[in-house]
């Protein structure tokens, strides 16, 4: 028994390799999904210099699929011997560009991509529908499509710059979707306002909807007392003011 570990790893073979590979013990897969003005907020926050690459047309853009114990973070880095390869991408480049963003400017968006898979992806290879590179983030982009938070919170009657109550992103989930998700937040502590980051669904090994009560924190990171901003674009930073020097 693997009690002093967080996951235990059993051996097994790879379809992709020639010799046994570990695989993760996990309960669930969490599909996260980034809202890029958000996301964009809190990397320019961190330096005067970092800059934002956005979606067109105000999408929800793929975080990843993470394989999950119950109420732990990780698995994590379960297969070193599983190198990304950005050639076995290129017929999904295309989709992957506009829909699995990496919102940090200046980057090159296959260096998300390769932390995805290595960190997360290589966890959950003994499930048939993501067991390489290609259907891993194949999944990514047939989960979007159907389950896209766009669509899910416009259904559910939620419009960008608007505030809403915690309570009014889970039941807008649980309306369309049935089930109970997770919300994330990034809270402004100089302008004391929150605005929703990630909203995370959750699967069974067959890809099932599952509610999401084995993530840590559930449902939410999200100040209770907080209204939830659904910014259209990043939010302003307050920028201190220059002091002169007499």
């Amino acid at each position: 028994m693997c009690r002093a570990a967080r996951f235990c790893c059993l051996t097994s073979f790879s379809k992709n390799a020639q010799h046994p590979v570990a695989v993760a013990n996990y309960d669930l897969l969490i599909f996260t999904q980034s809202w890029p003005p958000t996301s964009c907020y809190e990397w320019e926050e961190k330096s005067p210099k970092h800059e934002c690459n956005l979606p067109p047309n105000e999408e929800w853009s793929i975080h990843g699929i993470w394989p999950t114990q119950n109420h732990t973070m990780g698995p994590f880095f379960c297969n070193q011997s599983l190198h990304f390869d950005l050639a076995a991408l290129e017929p999904l480049r295309a989709k992957l560009e506009v829909k699995w963003i990496d919102v940090h400017k200046g980057g090159k968006p296959h260096e998300f991509w390769k932390h995805e898979w290595e960190k997360h992806g290589t966890c959950a290879i003994d499930i048939e529908e993501v067991s390489n590179e290609k259907k891993y983030f194949q999944k990514g982009l047939d989960l979007i499509e159907k389950y896209d938070m766009k669509e899910v919170l416009a259904q559910a009657g939620l419009a960008l710059n608007q505030s809403y109550d915690l309570q009014d992103y889970l039941a807008a989930v649980k309306k369309v979707l049935g089930t109970n998700a997770y919300v994330e937040c990034v809270r402004n502590h100089k302008k004391n306002e929150s605005y929703v980051s990630e909203l995370r669904i959750c699967f069974d090994k067959k890809f099932q909807l599952i509610d999401c009560n084995g993530i840590p924190e559930f449902p939410s990171n999200c100040k209770r007392s907080d209204k939830i901003i659904y910014p259209a674009s990043p939010p302003e930073l307050i920028v201190p003011p220059t002091v002169k020097q007499v």
